[in-house]
């Protein structure tokens, strides 16, 4: 608790699963004409807003684009006058919900992110509005809804995004898909115990946010891989039904529960006889049974 205390505190984040309307576009696959793997410096332009008060905006947004830029292997500027290969533009909005209170309101955010290059121009767009869970809202509202956006799919993997455009040609759905593989490698990878795993009291420690977040955001990324019904998705989620997380494992039923392809019934046939979750087993049952009976 403490713990949590404490992240809420500096970086307005909360727990809560979060709810997306996401829309990816541009970047279609492509040959590599102009060298974009070799793209290695990043403009980060960024214009924020918000409705609260003095229209500040309380998340660093800037200083957590830059880490995940950096974390994928990207050196990053703010200023545009520097040389760079590739501009980030992002437009971040906090807007003003519904009422929850007297003297309460929601935040709402919508945030638009678009990658060019001087010479190909625009190589993709995402855009994704977050709103906080009104039914279900007993206070900060804030927190959770920058919460929400930072275990959305196409915040929280934005350097894979950009790798997988850059590297291997990949519009976001693809980029997507790969960044989840990746993830799901190190996912069943052994953890080792580190000093910081023994320590007397967790609330001295601060968590890496990359695995605060990663639980959600893997499970939003398998939703909306199931959203956007891409073939080249299905072996994937057909992997993550056999992922440790019972919560994944769901998803990831639901998410090939979206594609109309009977090449599925294996995958999902082995789910409802080998699965140690009778809520995943039924779930796969359910899918199975729309296919026999459409």
């Amino acid at each position: 608790m403490m713990r949590l205390l404490l992240l809420s505190f500096l970086l307005g984040i909360g727990l809560a699963a979060p709810s997306l309307s996401i829309a990816a576009q541009d970047g279609s696959d492509g040959p590599d004409a102009t060298g974009l793997a070799r793209a290695r410096t990043i403009h980060l332009d960024v214009h924020a807003s918000s409705w609260r008060s003095r229209g500040r905006v309380s998340f660093g947004i800037v200083p957590s684009l830059r880490m995940k830029l950096t974390s994928a292997g990207y050196a990053v500027t703010e200023d545009p006058q520097v040389p760079h290969d590739l501009t980030l533009t992002v437009d971040y909005r906090e807007e003003r919900g519904a009422p929850i209170s007297i003297n309460l309101s929601g935040t709402e955010i919508t945030c638009v992110m678009a990658l060019e290059h001087p010479r190909q121009g625009r190589l993709f767009t995402v855009k994704f509005h977050v709103a906080p869970r009104y039914a279900e809202l007993a206070s900060a509202p804030y927190v959770e809804v920058v919460e929400r956006l930072q275990a959305s799919p196409y915040f929280y993997f934005l350097g894979d995004l950009i790798r997988g455009r850059l590297d291997a040609q990949l519009n976001p759905a693809g980029a997507l898909i790969l960044a989840l593989d990746r993830q799901f490698a190190r996912d069943r990878q052994p953890r080792h115990e580190t000093p910081l795993d023994t320590l007397e009291s967790p609330a001295e420690t601060f968590p890496d946010l990359d695995l605060f977040f990663a639980p959600l955001a893997r499970e939003n990324a398998v939703e909306e891989l199931g959203r956007l019904k891409d073939p080249r998705a299905i072996e994937l989620l057909e992997r993550l039904t056999d992922h440790p997380d019972r919560r994944t494992r769901l998803r990831a039923v639901h998410a090939l529960g979206e594609f109309d392809s009977l090449s599925i019934a294996p995958a999902l046939t082995r789910v409802v006889q080998t699965d140690s979750d009778p809520g995943v087993r039924d779930a796969a049952a359910g899918v199975l049974t729309r296919y026999a009976n459409p």
